[in-house]
């Protein structure tokens, strides 16, 4: 009996002994199956990153709107700080013989990062144009590279982002390499590309493309109004202060220093407060928040705001910048698409600051210009017939109208085309 205990200690000793020895090199096995998971994870996600980015710039998308089309991509899986990226935009054209890639349509742009990833300062765009002209030539008979590879152009999206390791192996020399993982796609352009521009910024306000510039003081249809009548500024310009207007002009005729004096409302010839998202209030702080330089209608940073709630999938948190009311996902605002209107209350204190402040200080501001109307009050929206440049001379928030100098229409941003 004895003899039995003695052996079962022994046995439970020698379990207890081996457990400890196995214990830590399972664990370090554990995680080391999941620092490889989580590599291969990431490494799939850079690299759909640059396919998507790719396929945006092959059907005319521009270099920034290719970097916000990847960031967009991997929102809530990858960190997306500037010191963990560093992304190439690719453009190029093979040579008529299919043997080279010319020299002279070579691009190869740094669109986004501060140069701070691992393998930044061992970029070979030799080795890139190389790479790409391999694969363009597979499978393909030396002697016809002129038929099928000649004067193909193709645009791309190279992108380095750095890991950080479980493990903590990324301090270590020799193996931190292996954390900078490399996505790299390119697409070929076939045809004639429509230039797709990257989305607008705008300031909340939208003018019917309708609109008519001011008549004189006294004269129809639509005279200047009189200096009581301006909320501000608090010395309200004079109709004669503007010799460039033309009186009576439409809006899509206009020229600069045309004057237009627009009412708030739905109708043709009006002009709407926007909300630039529906997880926002539609009220006078959102709108002077908005309203404020530098305006923030691609603002998707989290501030906290607790109201109303995230508006699109690709933020979990409440963000202000636009967000397509048709399309949550959409966050670039282009011709054809809706912004909200905000039907909140606009007479407020901060509101008539901000606009004093743009009058003061003689600023220009790109506002959007609509051509259609649906729905009213909080599901109101407006449809973007375009984007123009505008001086606010003035104001009246009680009788809800703006005075506002036409500079010139404004197509660098926003002009997606079919």
């Amino acid at each position: 009996m004895k003899r039995n205990l003695a052996s079962n200690r022994r046995e439970r000793g020698q379990s207890l002994v081996e457990v400890a020895l196995f214990l830590p090199i399972f664990l370090v096995i554990l995680a080391g199956l999941i620092e490889v998971s989580q590599l291969v994870i990431t490494q799939n996600r850079v690299s759909q990153a640059a396919r998507v980015s790719s396929r945006f710039g092959a059907t005319g998308g521009q270099d920034e709107g290719m970097v916000i089309v990847a960031l967009n991509s991997v929102t809530q899986t990858l960190g997306m700080a500037d010191d963990e990226w560093d992304m190439w935009v690719v453009r190029g054209q093979v040579s008529d013989d299919g043997t080279a890639i010319n020299a002279s349509t070579w691009e190869f742009t740094h669109a986004y990062g501060i140069s701070n990833t691992v393998r930044y300062d061992r970029i070979d765009e030799s080795a890139i144009q190389a790479e790409i002209l391999a694969d363009l030539q597979k499978d393909i008979n030396p002697t016809d590279y002129d038929e099928e590879v000649g004067g193909i152009r193709f645009v791309g999206l190279y992108a380095l982002h750095d890991v950080e390791s479980i493990l903590g192996l990324d301090a270590v020399p020799y193996l931190t390499d292996l954390y900078t993982i490399r996505g790299f796609s390119y697409m070929r352009q076939t045809g004639e590309t429509a230039v797709v521009t990257n989305g607008c910024d705008a300031f909340p306000v939208t003018i019917s493309h309708l609109a008519r510039s001011v008549t004189p003081p006294g004269q129809a249809p639509n005279p200047y109004p009189d200096a009581s009548d301006f909320t501000g500024p608090s010395n309200p310009p004079e109709y004669t202060d503007f010799p460039y207007h033309h009186p009576d002009v439409p809006l899509v005729n206009a020229q600069e220093g045309d004057l237009f004096y627009v009412f708030e409302g739905y109708g043709a010839g009006n002009f709407g407060w926007i909300t630039w998202n529906e997880g926002v209030a539609g009220d006078a702080n959102t709108l002077n928040e908005s309203m404020a330089w530098p305006g923030n209608s691609k603002d998707y940073t989290d501030h906290g705001d607790v109201s109303i709630f995230p508006a699109t999938p690709l933020y979990p948190w409440i963000v202000r910048g636009y967000v397509n009311p048709y399309d949550t996902s959409d966050l670039s605002m282009n011709i054809g698409d809706y912004v909200w209107a905000n039907t909140g209350v606009s007479n407020s204190n901060a509101l008539r600051t901000t606009l004093n402040g743009h009058i003061d200080l003689d600023r220009q501001i790109r506002l959007i210009i609509w051509d259609d109307a649906t729905d009213t009050g909080s599901n109101g929206k407006y449809r973007i017939y375009g984007f123009a440049v505008f001086k606010l001379h003035g104001y009246s928030l009680q009788h809800g109208w703006i005075l506002a100098e036409f500079i010139r229409w404004d197509t660098s941003c926003g002009q997606e085309m079919p």
